[in-house]
């Protein structure tokens, strides 16, 4: 499953958006200005994917997706004069294409964004919905699993990476278990606790609810045969009373409950033979989830530096839980033709896991899934996640005079420019010095642009070297290239300015390489 070229005309402000993915790729990134469209371009695509899917909330904008799966080609549309739907060119009608869709449409698409609000969450809302409705109260296991099929809009929550590491320890790859331990330190599974709450359908007052705790309050389906499983394998499972409220400033409401605790890695392997493999196990433990059933599910680990199982899936850093569900997602999604549309999944990082973050995924795609199956389109801010990628993995929005939002490839490849020019010449700034520090250098610029000083400019100027020389700046009026080049070069000042859009950081590099070629020839013709 491969995005090729998406086109938008009305969704918030994406007028005439053309976007050209480079298919071959595994990931492409966005970057661009807040307020440029990133997240807008990735609720479109999810919108128009799940119109298509079940016929929810048609959209109110215009659009055209292609796409590669397989070997096919598949356009979606809703433009004047062109068929809905098309597959390798030629129109195919809503019958036939439901009759194909588990050839011509992706198995899944996974959505996350890590922010605080739900503009993409609720796009998944229908299929979530969906689902729930078909497996809450089903025993029909081969209903139950075409249902699941069926989803294939999946939004991506923290809980779904605690139930992923799960999955992973109980079915071991060692290849993966490698991974984990080389990069997270994550050396194995100690413990894991399911703790229960009454479900909207329990019955009674609150005796009879705490006396059918152990029955799981009537659950069935998915969520409840699952529950059962984990109450056969657990360590002394029992029913408890606690506390329905979250928010600490809510009168407390009390609530029955049921714990399961998976005391060591063997009860954890017991659990595996009530599965096929950690893509059904991982579904199971999701159900929970959808069913409302699972107050908590918390998952201990063992560490390189601790081994005490004290080291709770919460107690890890956000940056760390963020990593983990996409990498468990990604392993437990293998085989599918899937598509991850990810809006700043790199927000908690250290720069260090910045640095390599998409190396990462590329790397655990290959061990882990199948990368020539799933494309990761992701935006991000950040000038460290994209430092490694060449210029056809990117794609820059801006703004136009117009209003109309641009997306094109950046002029040069990031990698190989260093940190400082990916800042400049990818994200448009006119400068990485601190705005004080520009201000000064601008002035020192512009001083020594004169070709003739009075005595106030002359001792500026000197006052100016000796500050900036202390900061670490080292000027050298005598260098005569040097200074022919800023009497001829007249955008001396960048403190204040606004980023640059693409077209002009590739203008301001052209005026400079050609002031420089002309400056050169000068020199040596003298």
């Amino acid at each position: 499953m491969r995005l090729d070229k998406v086109y938008i005309d009305g969704f918030k402000n994406l007028k005439q958006l053309e976007i050209d993915f480079d298919e071959s790729r595994l990931t492409t990134v966005l970057i661009g200005q807040n307020g440029a469209g990133k997240s807008n371009l990735i609720e479109a695509i999810t919108q128009i994917f799940r119109w298509v899917d079940i016929s929810r909330h048609e959209p109110h904008f215009k659009y055209r997706v292609d796409y590669r799966i397989d070997d096919k080609q598949v356009t979606l549309s809703n433009l004047t004069g062109e068929p809905a739907i098309a597959v390798d060119g030629k129109e195919v009608s809503l019958i036939e294409f439901e009759r194909n869709k588990s050839e011509w449409f992706p198995d899944l698409i996974f959505g996350y964004y890590s922010g605080g609000n739900r503009n993409l969450e609720l796009i998944f809302d229908a299929h979530q919905a969906k689902y729930y409705k078909a497996i809450a109260r089903n025993n029909d296991e081969v209903s139950c699993h075409e249902a699941l099929l069926e989803r294939r809009l999946f939004y991506c929550r923290p809980v779904h990476g605690a139930l992923a590491l799960l999955a992973l320890f109980a079915f071991p790859d060692e290849a993966v278990i490698r991974e984990l331990q080389d990069r997270l330190r994550i050396n194995n599974f100690h413990s894991a606790l399911a703790l229960f709450r009454e479900p909207w359908y329990a019955k009674g007052g609150k005796s009879t609810k705490s006396a059918n705790a152990s029955s799981f309050w009537g659950a069935e389906g998915p969520a409840g045969r699952t529950a059962e499983k984990l109450k056969k394998l657990a360590f002394h499972p029992f029913g408890l009373s606690g506390n329905s409220i979250d928010d600490y400033r809510d009168k407390r409401q009390e609530e029955s409950q049921f714990a399961t605790f998976l005391a060591n890695p063997k009860a954890l392997a017991n659990l595996r033979e009530e599965f096929s493999d950690d893509s059904d196990l991982f579904y199971a433990l999701e159900a929970l989830d959808v069913s409302d059933l699972i107050r908590e599910m918390t998952v201990w680990i063992t560490r390189e530096n601790d081994k005490t199982g004290d080291v709770g899936f919460a107690d890890l850093s956000d940056g760390e839980r963020q990593l983990l569900m996409v990498l468990g997602l990604i392993r437990i999604s293998r085989g599918k033709r899937v598509l991850f549309l990810l809006d700043e999944p790199d927000t908690h990082l250290n720069p260090h896991w910045q640095l390599s973050y998409l190396k990462l995924i590329e790397d655990w795609t290959g061990i882990a899934a199948n990368k020539n199956r799933c494309q990761v389109i992701l935006s991000t801010h950040n000038p460290l996640t994209i430092s490694a990628l060449s210029r056809d993995e990117i794609r820059i929005l801006t703004t136009a005079d117009d209003g109309r939002i641009l997306a094109s490839p950046p002029f040069a490849d990031p990698k190989g420019m260093g940190f400082t020019a990916t800042l400049t010449e990818i994200f448009g700034l006119p400068s990485t010095l601190d705005i004080d520090t520009q201000r000064l250098v601008d002035e020192r610029n512009a001083l020594a642009h004169k070709e003739s000083l009075n005595e106030a400019q002359t001792l500026r100027l000197g006052m100016l070297n000796e500050e900036l020389s202390q900061l670490g700046f080292l000027f050298d009026n005598r260098e005569p290239l040097y200074k022919d080049f800023l009497l001829s070069w007249h955008d001396l000042r960048y403190a204040d300015r606004q980023p640059m859009t693409s077209e002009q950081v590739l203008g301001r590099r052209r005026a400079m390489t050609e002031l420089l070629r002309r400056l050169t020839k000068r020199e040596v013709e003298n």
